[in-house]
């Protein structure tokens, strides 16, 4: 079983009312997502038109703003929430990603990277930091019209966090098996220098694997993180 974009710390900090007039809709949706999770076993953010990450794509919708509550905790990529920060929350777009974020009405433009998963709610495509929407204009206004343009791809390296290396390709087995029960995409790599190996997902940043390699070493694991490429 995968495990979410989404960390557990953000998704009891976004049931937290980030602006007022958001804080029902927001407990609403977190219970939603929560609900479809024990259907299906995994939460699916709703569809983006920009899931390709294309530069020079184009969605319109609706930008919010969060991260003064969240100050600290971690993103969907791992790393802490900083609202001074020029970074953003899209539902699909690869960590790392650069956009161009336009605001309709007024015409001003910002550039942030995505680091976190978001928004929730139907029409709203992108939730900007709190830096990011006072440069944009809209933080007294919560919410703006906006066209958002992906400028610079995420970078192409990959990272995984190796768990074991072993000889004999059942023991590798067998530790992958018991990572997935306890919900880790474990996978045995193919044997090399008469080495099986044994890692834990692929991911577009150091720090999404870092966040895993701490939460492995929590319950006991070595785990290291190996980039891939």
């Amino acid at each position: 079983m995968s495990r979410p974009p989404e960390s557990r710390t953000r998704q009891r900090a976004r049931g937290r009312s980030r602006v007022r007039s958001r804080r029902p809709f927001r407990i609403a949706a977190v219970a939603a997502a929560l609900a479809l999770a024990g259907c299906a076993g995994t939460r699916r953010a709703p569809a983006s038109a920009l899931g390709a990450a294309r530069v020079g794509a184009v969605e319109s919708g609706e930008a919010s703003w969060y991260g003064i509550e969240e100050r600290g905790n971690p993103t969907a990529n791992g790393e802490p929430m900083d609202p001074g920060a020029m970074t953003a929350a899209h539902r699909t777009l690869p960590f790392g990603t650069v956009v161009e974020v336009t605001d309709r009405q007024t015409g001003q433009s910002v550039r942030v990277r995505i680091n976190d998963r978001g928004p929730f709610r139907a029409g709203r495509i992108i939730d900007l930091s709190h830096e990011a929407a006072r440069r944009l204009g809209i933080v007294a206004r919560g919410v703006a019209p906006v066209t958002v343009t992906v400028v610079e791809r995420a970078p192409e390296s990959v990272f995984s966090v190796q768990v074991g290396a072993y000889r004999a390709e059942s023991g590798a087995a067998a530790l992958a098996e018991r990572l997935r029960a306890a919900g880790f995409p474990a996978r045995v790599s193919a044997k090399a220098a008469g080495v099986h190996r044994v890692r834990v997902g692929r991911y577009g940043s150091r720090a999404e694997a870092d966040r895993i390699r701490r939460e492995l070493r929590s319950l006991g694991h070595e785990a290291l993180v190996v980039r891939l490429r």
